[in-house]
Parts: C-alpha cells; structure tokens; sequence
C-alpha cells in the first residue's frame, strides 16, 4: 500500500517519479519499483520520501508498514469507504461516541487478574471500540487536512509544540 500511496500523493503534487527521485536522492528505477510494489524502501529513503511528498496518507501508510499495522491508521479504500469529509465527520463521531460508551462502561478500577471472563471480554471490547475511533479519528485528520490544504507535519508539530509546552513531552519544539 506504501507504494499506491507515493505515487498518489506524486500524481497529486504533479511530479514525475524522476523528479521525486532526485528530490529524494534515489533512482527513478527505485521509485517505480517502491510505486509497483516490487521494492521496498529503506528507512531513510522512506524518510526522505515522506518529507518531500507530505501527505497524509504517504504518512499514514508509512507508519504501517514501518509498526506492521500496530498504531497504524488504516486507509479505507474498500468498495463500503467514503472518504468525503461530511461523511468522515459523521463516522469519526459515531465511532468515538462509541468509543466512550465502551470505556465507561469497564471496571478499570479492578484489576485484570481477578476479572471475570465477561468483565475481560468488555475490556477487550472497549479497546476494539477504542481503535476503531483512533482510526477514524486519523482517517479524518489525513482527509480534512489534504482537503483544506493544511500542512499535516505542521499539524502535529504545533500539537508537539503544545504538549511540550504543558510539560506532558520533556525537550524543545523545533520546527
């Protein structure tokens, strides 16, 4: 998928696959090759990549395949996806509504040891309720953002910013 997205985002850029090449210090052959699937990349041509393309779902796809899918957004691409911004909107929501309603509806003030199957079950659900709406959450941050023309690594460096300034992240913010 990491492919797909590259040449998307270059499509979208309107750039050659030579030119992403140069811009990230590799080969066009390499490029074809990330962009048909038949390469992978390192980590820093993967870095490289990302900054030069920066788009959403170049990161997004980036992150999976780097954490095997752990902590990764999913890209809907399936024939049920609607990736238009009202229609994210409504599924974000729905999703995190029932996000909360799972969270609140464990015992976490038990611990697990002693947690009946059922009790374990509703916790285990509540995590599935709680990765659906981190993935539609992303899903929706990648979609407003290329469609409103912001920057996503802006984004999340002044959400970086914003973190280390009330002291929940130790070090500078560095743009």
């Amino acid at each position: 998928m990491i492919g797909v997205a590259i040449r998307e985002a270059r499509e979208l850029k309107g750039i050659t696959q030579r030119e992403l090449a140069q811009l990230s210090f590799l080969s066009d052959k390499t490029i074809s090759a990330v962009e048909t699937g038949k390469r992978a990349l390192t980590l820093e041509s993967l870095d490289f990549i990302c900054n030069e393309l920066n788009d959403p779902r170049v990161y997004l796809e980036s992150t999976n395949k780097v954490c095997n899918g752990v902590f990764g957004v999913q890209w809907l691409d399936g024939e049920a996806a609607d990736l238009h911004r009202a229609s994210v909107k409504e599924k974000v929501m729905e999703e995190l509504s029932e996000a909360i309603r799972a969270i609140n509806s464990i015992k976490t003030y038990k611990n697990p040891k002693i947690c009946s199957k059922e009790e374990m079950e509703d916790n285990r659900y509540s995590i599935q309720q709680a990765i659906d709406a981190f993935n539609a959450t992303g899903i929706y941050i990648a979609v407003m953002c290329r469609e409103c023309g912001f920057d996503i690594k802006e984004m999340f460096e002044d959400n970086r910013g914003k973190l280390i300034q009330r002291k929940y992240l130790k070090g500078r913010f560095e743009r």
